[in-house]
């Protein structure tokens, strides 16, 4: 998996896991189709619980979430090629799962999938090891 996806290439990967679509999204900002601007407003939402969580609190806590494709920093998505920079995987999880319990269908497995993969990456951002006896301390 790439280390970052676009807007439309997360909301197509969860719409398709979802269930909601039988091929792949084409356009997410300015779309018709009510369930894809729904899924396109959910990644606000997914995005302010992971801005507040390990790694991204640290890593991104100016608030900005994704990247245009001129690299301008953005709070809020513009364009399907935007770049959204949480992990891909952690972001479909999470947009899957926020539409699945906004429709009132059955989230527990998403939910779980998400908050286990924002475990492991908090896990690993945290798991560094610092040298205290070193005089400006470094990670090892």
């Amino acid at each position: 998996m790439p280390a970052h996806w676009t807007v439309r290439q997360v909301v197509s990967q969860a719409s398709l896991e979802a269930g909601i679509t039988l091929r792949a999204v084409t356009a997410v900002t300015g779309s018709m189709d009510q369930d894809i601007v729904q899924m396109a407003a959910l990644l606000n939402a997914v995005a302010d619980e992971l801005l507040v969580e390990e790694p991204y609190r640290v890593t991104l806590g100016d608030g900005y979430w994704l990247r245009s494709s001129d690299g301008q920093p953005l709070d809020s998505p513009t364009a399907d090629d935007d770049v959204i920079l949480f992990d891909p995987r952690l972001t479909i999880n999470g947009l899957k799962f926020r539409f699945l319990a906004a429709k009132g269908l059955e989230f527990g497995e998403a939910m779980r999938d998400f908050t286990n993969r924002l475990n492991k990456l908090a896990g690993k951002a945290n798991g560094r090891v610092i040298d205290l006896d070193a005089e400006e301390g470094r990670t090892v």
